[in-house]
């Protein structure tokens, strides 16, 4: 007889990063997140033809950036959140949680296509803005910024879809828009909680912000509070 192996976490992994891709590829998702992905390019394209091509270091850096984030704030529900929740309203996790295999193997799966995902089209979006904006790409020192908030927002919305699997997208939305940035325009203390206002000082675009390590250690401990949160739930979601 032949002896059935016990599928590897590695392995594992990377089949369920394999399965979302295709499922990506076969929606209408990528296609919304495009058009979402344009709007620093739409705006950075009406300022320029508003203030003229001699005034291209202007305002518009501060703010176009924080239309970036915005992309962000959108993208990570939608891909994230929404992939999740969905696994566990169709109780696809519960299968395969039913097997021998790691449960937080299916959760980096998803991250391991979505992530990364999100990163070139975050990307791509702000090199071409950054053109249209300075005739330049962008400092490097705000991509790494923006991949860091990819992987961070992606944390949390798995910790608030494995909370809440029906309406992880809409609540992911709420909490990083209505509580995640104004959070960040609070009196010292209260900001450090906010990813936005990490992501801000981590890009080196906002003269007034200071302290880039502190910065890095609390976008860490925001992202790690949000992954024990992921973790502890799924060990209590009944297989």
């Amino acid at each position: 007889m032949t002896e059935k192996r016990i599928p590897s976490t590695r392995s594992t992994t990377l089949t369920i990063a394999f399965v979302t891709w295709l499922r990506i590829l076969r929606r209408r998702a990528l296609w919304v997140s495009m058009v979402i992905a344009a709007m620093p390019v739409l705006y950075a394209g009406a300022m320029m033809s508003l203030i003229g091509s001699g005034e291209r270091s202007s305002p518009v850096s501060g703010d176009l950036f924080a239309i970036e984030l915005l992309v962000l704030a959108l993208l990570a529900p939608m891909f994230v959140a929404t992939a999740i929740g969905e696994e566990v309203e169709d109780r696809t996790t519960t299968y395969l949680w039913s097997r021998p295999i790691a449960r937080w193997s299916v959760l980096a799966g998803k991250l391991l296509t979505l992530v990364p995902l999100m990163i070139v089209l975050v990307s791509a979006s702000w090199s071409l803005a950054g053109w249209i904006a300075w005739d330049r790409l962008p400092p490097m020192q705000t991509y790494s910024a923006l991949a860091a908030c990819a992987l961070a927002m992606s944390l949390v919305a798995t910790g608030i879809a494995s909370l809440s699997p029906k309406h992880g997208m809409a609540l992911t939305i709420v909490y990083l828009l209505f509580f995640d940035f104004p959070l960040g325009v609070l009196p010292q203390t209260l900001r450090e909680m906010s990813l936005g206002h990490q992501v801000r000082t981590l890009s080196g675009m906002f003269p007034d912000e200071s302290g880039l390590l502190s910065a890095a250690i609390s976008l860490v401990a925001i992202a790690l509070v949000w992954t024990v949160v992921a973790a502890l739930r799924v060990r209590r979601i009944e297989a």
